[in-house]
């Protein structure tokens, strides 16, 4: 005879313990761009979520790095730790200093390293989480942010001991590139991807990978697009967050890219949430915030604007190139709080409950 619900619960408890907490993001990392943050999290104030995994990727020059940058910066200014695995031998220290990021080896919230191999990488990860949160070396509640630039440049084990050889005129047949070469990173990060997303959540680490894009071949129909790596990074990443980009000119001269977002995948808030933003190319300029987040506004409709397409205010109307001088003017975080109170009236405006008491 059965003895009950209680008598199971007590039961599973005494032989298996309680249940574990469910994993819920305690903390979020700022990505320097409030709408994106808003797409990633459900909120401007939130952004890239720790313990998990995230894949950045899209078109060079969209602002990748830039954004990575601007999370490491984040994780420095809530005490934490900022790791940068360059495989593509490309960040530019001084530029990120210049955007914010402490570089001070001596000050320990900086770590820059350059592997050799995806292996090397994961190795790394590995020893910086369990020695950083093992040891107490950073407040329990402070984030690690661990940028890995770029999954496609990325080289595994396998095809590097083949490289080796051949450079040291030790190569056999066996050694030569086949085309079981082609799929070594896949079978690479298939295998590791598992234990990465372990590491993420146990040591409540952000861990973003910036990747490449890539054509597949005979798509007719849908996107034709995807990023390099096996399967494994798209299924073991709580959010992938796809860049677009098309030029922006001055005249004839090109002066950046007008790029756009979209979170196709999202494990910690509602998916295919999108923003845009320009990104310019003169390095002291980088992602305008303010005229981006204008630009959100007025499509968004928290700034209203007329037929003419000015902005009214009151009783006055200001252009665009206007209101974007008046924001520069003021503090980012007032602009977010205004953003936050209009979404939260707007909500209650569209409850059901509300509805049926007016």
């Amino acid at each position: 005879m059965a003895k009950g619900k209680s008598a199971l619960a007590l039961a599973l408890k005494k032989k298996i313990g309680s249940n574990d907490e469910i994993q819920k993001v305690s903390h979020w990392i700022d990505s320097g761009f409030p709408p994106l943050n808003k797409a990633i999290s459900g909120r401007y104030d939130g952004g890239f979520p720790c313990g998990r995994i995230v894949e950045v990727f899209g078109p060079p020059s969209a602002g990748k790095t830039f954004l990575a940058t601007a999370a490491m910066v984040s994780a420095q200014k809530q005490d934490g730790l900022a790791v940068f695995l360059d495989h593509e031998n490309s960040f530019d220290v001084g530029l990120a200093v210049a955007n914010g990021l402490n570089a001070d080896e001596d000050d320990g919230q900086w770590v820059y390293k350059q592997p050799d191999t995806f292996e090397d990488s994961v190795e790394l990860i590995g020893t910086i989480l369990k020695l950083v949160r093992d040891e107490e070396l950073i407040p329990e509640t402070a984030p690690i942010c661990i940028v890995a630039d770029s999954l496609a440049s990325m080289v595994p084990n396998s095809k590097a001991e083949k490289f080796d050889k051949m450079a040291e005129g030790t190569a056999k047949d066996k050694d030569q590139l086949n085309m079981n070469d082609n799929t070594a990173l896949a079978r690479a990060t298939s295998a590791n991807f598992p234990t990465l997303a372990l590491w993420a959540r146990k040591y409540n680490a952000c861990i973003i990978f910036l990747n490449q894009v890539r054509t597949k071949i005979g798509v007719m129909f849908g996107d034709p697009t995807t990023s390099p790596g096996g399967d494994s990074p798209k299924f073991y990443a709580s959010v992938r967050i796809r860049l677009g980009a098309s030029v922006m000119k001055d005249g004839k001269e090109k002066i950046g890219q007008d790029v756009g977002a979209e979170c196709i995948k999202n494990k910690v808030a509602p998916p295919f949430g999108k923003c845009s933003w320009k990104f310019y190319f003169d390095p002291t300029r980088g992602l305008d915030v303010i005229e981006s987040l204008v630009e959100y506004m007025l499509e968004e409709g928290y700034l209203p604007k007329n037929a003419s397409g000015r902005v009214e205010i009151g009783d006055k109307k200001y252009t665009k190139s206007q209101i974007v001088e008046m924001y520069r003017e003021k503090p980012l975080p007032e602009i977010i709080a205004a953003l936050q109170a209009i979404d939260e009236r707007r909500t209650k405006e569209s409850s059901p409950a509300e509805t049926e008491e007016a």
